[in-house]
Protein backbone atom coordinates (compact mmCIF):
# COMPACT_ATOMS: atom_id res chain seq x y z
CA UNK A 1 0.00 0.00 0.00
CA UNK A 2 3.01 2.25 0.53
CA UNK A 3 3.71 2.05 -3.22
CA UNK A 4 0.06 3.03 -3.92
CA UNK A 5 0.51 6.18 -1.86
CA UNK A 6 3.73 7.03 -3.72
CA UNK A 7 2.04 6.50 -7.08
CA UNK A 8 -0.95 8.57 -5.97
CA UNK A 9 1.31 11.39 -4.81
CA UNK A 10 3.14 11.45 -8.15
CA UNK A 11 -0.13 11.43 -10.08
CA UNK A 12 -1.60 14.13 -7.87
CA UNK A 13 1.43 16.33 -8.49
CA UNK A 14 0.99 16.01 -12.24
CA UNK A 15 -2.69 16.91 -12.14
CA UNK A 16 -2.26 19.73 -9.62
CA UNK A 17 0.30 21.25 -11.99
CA UNK A 18 -2.20 21.02 -14.83
CA UNK A 19 -5.01 22.50 -12.76
CA UNK A 20 -2.85 25.53 -11.99
CA UNK A 21 -2.14 26.14 -15.65
CA UNK A 22 1.07 24.25 -16.36
CA UNK A 23 1.93 22.04 -19.33
CA UNK A 24 -1.08 19.72 -19.29
CA UNK A 25 -3.33 22.63 -20.25
CA UNK A 26 -2.11 22.28 -23.80
CA UNK A 27 -4.10 19.05 -24.24
CA UNK A 28 -3.08 16.21 -26.53
CA UNK A 29 -2.71 15.78 -30.26
CA UNK A 30 -4.93 12.71 -29.93
CA UNK A 31 -7.70 14.92 -28.61
CA UNK A 32 -7.37 17.60 -31.31
CA UNK A 33 -8.06 21.12 -30.06
CA UNK A 34 -7.08 22.32 -26.61
CA UNK A 35 -9.53 20.76 -24.16
CA UNK A 36 -8.93 23.65 -21.74
CA UNK A 37 -10.42 26.07 -24.28
CA UNK A 38 -13.84 24.38 -24.11
CA UNK A 39 -15.29 26.27 -21.09
CA UNK A 40 -14.55 29.64 -22.69
CA UNK A 41 -16.20 28.51 -25.92
CA UNK A 42 -19.50 27.59 -24.29
CA UNK A 43 -19.58 30.18 -21.51
CA UNK A 44 -23.13 31.42 -21.13
CA UNK A 45 -24.49 29.15 -23.89
CA UNK A 46 -27.28 26.72 -23.09
CA UNK A 47 -27.98 24.93 -19.85
CA UNK A 48 -27.11 21.62 -18.31
CA UNK A 49 -28.98 18.69 -16.83
CA UNK A 50 -28.37 15.89 -14.33
CA UNK A 51 -26.68 13.75 -17.00
CA UNK A 52 -24.08 16.50 -17.59
CA UNK A 53 -23.35 16.80 -13.88
CA UNK A 54 -23.19 13.02 -13.42
CA UNK A 55 -20.79 12.69 -16.36
CA UNK A 56 -18.25 15.10 -14.84
CA UNK A 57 -18.71 13.70 -11.32
CA UNK A 58 -18.01 10.15 -12.55
CA UNK A 59 -15.48 10.85 -15.29
CA UNK A 60 -13.16 12.89 -13.06
CA UNK A 61 -12.43 9.93 -10.69
CA UNK A 62 -12.27 7.63 -13.73
CA UNK A 63 -9.63 9.90 -15.30
CA UNK A 64 -7.79 10.20 -11.96
CA UNK A 65 -7.45 6.44 -11.82
CA UNK A 66 -6.10 6.29 -15.38
CA UNK A 67 -3.49 8.90 -14.41
CA UNK A 68 -2.59 6.90 -11.31
CA UNK A 69 -2.01 3.68 -13.24
CA UNK A 70 -0.10 5.69 -15.85
CA UNK A 71 2.29 6.60 -13.04
CA UNK A 72 2.74 2.87 -12.36
CA UNK A 73 3.62 2.37 -16.04
CA UNK A 74 6.39 4.96 -15.90
CA UNK A 75 7.82 3.24 -12.84
CA UNK A 76 7.39 -0.46 -13.71
CA UNK A 77 6.97 -0.71 -17.48
CA UNK A 78 9.68 -1.55 -20.01
CA UNK A 79 7.91 -1.16 -23.38
CA UNK A 80 8.39 2.26 -25.01
CA UNK A 81 4.80 2.08 -26.33
CA UNK A 82 3.49 1.60 -22.78
CA UNK A 83 5.54 4.51 -21.44
CA UNK A 84 4.51 6.82 -24.31
CA UNK A 85 0.83 5.89 -23.95
CA UNK A 86 1.02 6.50 -20.19
CA UNK A 87 2.43 10.00 -20.80
CA UNK A 88 -0.28 10.80 -23.37
CA UNK A 89 -3.04 9.57 -21.06
CA UNK A 90 -1.68 11.66 -18.20
CA UNK A 91 -1.52 14.72 -20.44
CA UNK A 92 -4.96 14.63 -22.04
CA UNK A 93 -6.87 13.24 -19.06
CA UNK A 94 -5.41 15.94 -16.78
CA UNK A 95 -6.64 18.53 -19.31
CA UNK A 96 -10.10 16.92 -19.28
CA UNK A 97 -10.17 17.01 -15.47
CA UNK A 98 -9.40 20.72 -15.61
CA UNK A 99 -12.30 21.34 -18.01
CA UNK A 100 -14.84 19.22 -16.11
CA UNK A 101 -13.79 20.75 -12.78
CA UNK A 102 -14.49 24.19 -14.25
CA UNK A 103 -17.95 23.10 -15.35
CA UNK A 104 -18.79 21.65 -11.94
CA UNK A 105 -17.64 24.82 -10.18
CA UNK A 106 -19.74 26.95 -12.55
CA UNK A 107 -22.74 24.73 -11.71
CA UNK A 108 -21.94 25.06 -7.99
CA UNK A 109 -21.29 21.34 -7.63
CA UNK A 110 -18.40 20.09 -5.49
CA UNK A 111 -15.49 18.80 -7.59
CA UNK A 112 -14.45 15.21 -6.72
CA UNK A 113 -11.12 15.05 -4.95
CA UNK A 114 -8.15 13.37 -6.56
CA UNK A 115 -7.62 11.68 -3.20
CA UNK A 116 -9.25 8.40 -4.21
CA UNK A 117 -8.36 4.84 -3.35
CA UNK A 118 -6.56 3.24 -6.31
CA UNK A 119 -8.96 0.30 -6.05
CA UNK A 120 -12.14 2.39 -6.16
CA UNK A 121 -15.39 0.40 -6.44
CA UNK A 122 -17.40 2.68 -8.77
CA UNK A 123 -18.52 0.82 -11.92
CA UNK A 124 -15.85 0.95 -14.62
CA UNK A 125 -13.01 1.44 -12.16
CA UNK A 126 -9.96 -0.77 -11.75
CA UNK A 127 -10.29 -3.16 -8.79
CA UNK A 128 -7.93 -3.41 -5.83
CA UNK A 129 -7.00 -6.91 -6.99
CA UNK A 130 -5.94 -5.58 -10.38
CA UNK A 131 -3.96 -2.75 -8.78
CA UNK A 132 -2.13 -5.21 -6.52
CA UNK A 133 -1.39 -7.45 -9.51
CA UNK A 134 0.09 -4.47 -11.39
CA UNK A 135 2.15 -3.44 -8.37
CA UNK A 136 3.55 -6.98 -8.13
CA UNK A 137 4.88 -7.07 -11.70
CA UNK A 138 7.51 -5.33 -13.76
CA UNK A 139 8.99 -5.37 -17.24
CA UNK A 140 7.21 -7.20 -20.07
CA UNK A 141 4.93 -9.02 -17.62
CA UNK A 142 3.74 -5.67 -16.25
CA UNK A 143 3.36 -4.19 -19.74
CA UNK A 144 0.95 -6.87 -20.95
CA UNK A 145 -1.18 -6.78 -17.81
CA UNK A 146 -1.20 -2.96 -17.77
CA UNK A 147 -2.37 -2.77 -21.39
CA UNK A 148 -5.10 -5.33 -20.73
CA UNK A 149 -6.34 -3.53 -17.60
CA UNK A 150 -6.14 -0.15 -19.33
CA UNK A 151 -8.13 -1.35 -22.37
CA UNK A 152 -11.00 -2.44 -20.09
CA UNK A 153 -10.80 0.85 -18.19
CA UNK A 154 -10.91 2.84 -21.43
CA UNK A 155 -13.85 0.77 -22.66
CA UNK A 156 -15.80 1.63 -19.50
CA UNK A 157 -14.96 5.29 -20.15
CA UNK A 158 -16.34 4.98 -23.68
CA UNK A 159 -19.62 3.61 -22.29
CA UNK A 160 -19.86 6.49 -19.80
CA UNK A 161 -19.13 9.05 -22.52
CA UNK A 162 -21.63 7.53 -24.97
CA UNK A 163 -24.34 7.82 -22.32
CA UNK A 164 -23.51 11.49 -21.67
CA UNK A 165 -23.33 12.30 -25.38
CA UNK A 166 -26.83 10.89 -25.80
CA UNK A 167 -28.52 12.30 -22.71
CA UNK A 168 -26.60 15.47 -21.81
CA UNK A 169 -27.92 18.95 -22.50
CA UNK A 170 -24.67 20.93 -22.08
CA UNK A 171 -22.90 21.35 -25.41
CA UNK A 172 -19.42 21.28 -23.86
CA UNK A 173 -20.21 18.00 -22.11
CA UNK A 174 -21.52 16.43 -25.30
CA UNK A 175 -18.48 17.63 -27.27
CA UNK A 176 -16.03 16.27 -24.68
CA UNK A 177 -17.97 13.00 -24.40
CA UNK A 178 -17.86 12.51 -28.19
CA UNK A 179 -14.14 13.31 -28.20
CA UNK A 180 -13.51 10.75 -25.43
CA UNK A 181 -15.46 8.09 -27.35
CA UNK A 182 -13.42 8.68 -30.51
CA UNK A 183 -10.03 8.89 -28.82
CA UNK A 184 -10.45 6.00 -26.39
CA UNK A 185 -11.81 3.69 -29.08
CA UNK A 186 -8.69 4.44 -31.13
CA UNK A 187 -6.47 3.79 -28.08
CA UNK A 188 -8.23 0.47 -27.44
CA UNK A 189 -7.69 -0.61 -31.06
CA UNK A 190 -3.99 0.27 -30.81
CA UNK A 191 -3.67 -1.65 -27.53
CA UNK A 192 -5.34 -4.74 -29.03
CA UNK A 193 -2.98 -4.57 -32.04
CA UNK A 194 0.02 -4.17 -29.74
CA UNK A 195 -0.98 -7.17 -27.62
CA UNK A 196 -1.26 -9.52 -30.64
Amino acid sequence: MKRSLTVWAAAAGIVVASLTGCSAASGSAAYGQDAAAAPAADKGKGGHNDADVRFSLEMIPHHWQAIQIAALASERGSDSYVKTLAKEITKHEAADIRVMSGWLRSWRVEVPSGDIDLGHDMPGMISKTQILALEGRSGADFDRLWLSVLAKHLDAGVAMAEKAAGSGEHQGTRDLANKIVKTQRAEIEQIVDHLQ
